[in-house]
């Protein structure tokens, strides 16, 4: 009877040490809209919507944030305005260094220390700069490894950002995704895979994943919402086009974040997020 009580206590403070380890971070998704256009995005012009887009980031604080669409003077202005906080990782989709759109990713650096990073590019061959299949243009994604400083748990993130137009592309592309995952996570080791993914999450291209144990987070977060992230700047009817899916990890809440912050828009986009315990 007493081994029984004393293996209750053990096992209830074991379990008591886990949940004071647990740490909550706040991750966001954010299809930031590019600034290849600003003449014909008239009112939406980043130069109108950059400090809205620094008032979001300063209010939600995200601990980390994955990025779409971003080009590099977009990048620039994040970097300079939260150069205490964030650091920032990720390649140009055209080049493979600073030309074209980034599907990059901010972390804050106080709370993490940065294990490797990557750009791979969704065609046959990730290494290599080209554009996959019947794609319009050169896709990416971003691999992130961190380690937790306070805890010393570790952490996948792969940002990505769907081809629109080819839908052989968009299939491979997640092929391509879930076979890097195989290739780069160790099993039971905590891993996002965020972006924007250009089609409902339903979708059957999404298979590899799910067969890989991956979950949408609007589905395990236990305060959630099924707003619709893409806006289209009001011009044309919207659609739920940004998502996050979990592997092993414990999503607390989700949202849509669809506050006002001075402008009509901050993007064509509403950025995503989610909470979660690592």
């Amino acid at each position: 009877m007493k081994k029984l009580l004393l293996l209750t206590l053990l096992t209830i403070g074991m379990a008591g040490l886990q949940g004071l380890n647990a740490q909550e971070l706040k991750v966001i998704s954010f299809n930031i809209h590019n600034n290849s256009s600003p003449k014909t995005d008239g009112p939406n012009a980043w130069y109108l919507r950059q400090n809205a887009v620094l008032k979001m980031l300063d209010d939600e604080q995200p601990d980390i944030i994955g990025v779409q669409e971003a080009l590099l003077d977009q990048l620039t202005v994040i970097d300079k305005n939260f150069k205490n906080k964030y650091r920032r990782v990720g390649a140009g989709r055209d080049n493979g260094i600073t030309r074209g759109e980034h599907t990059a990713i901010y972390f804050d650096k106080n709370k993490f220390q940065l294990v490797s990073s990557k750009t791979r590019w969704l065609c046959p061959s990730p290494q290599r700069v080209m554009t996959g299949w019947d794609a319009k243009t050169p896709r990416t994604v971003t691999i992130l490894q961190l380690k937790v400083k306070e805890t010393g748990k570790e952490i996948f993130y792969f940002n990505t950002h769907l081809e629109r137009d080819g839908s052989v592309a968009h299939a491979e592309s997640v092929k391509v995704i879930a076979s890097l995952i195989a290739q780069y996570v160790p099993k039971g080791t905590p891993v996002i895979v965020g972006g924007d993914m250009n089609s409902e999450i339903i979708n059957n291209d999404f298979q590899p994943l799910y067969d890989a144990g991956f979950t949408p987070a609007r589905r395990l977060a236990s305060r959630t919402d099924f707003r619709n992230s893409y806006n289209a700047f009001g011009y044309e009817p919207g659609a739920m086009n940004d998502h996050f899916l979990v592997r092993d990890i414990n999503v607390q809440r989700f949202r849509t974040i669809n506050k006002d912050y001075g402008v009509p828009y901050i993007s064509n986009h509403y950025p995503v997020r989610m909470i979660i315990k690592l």
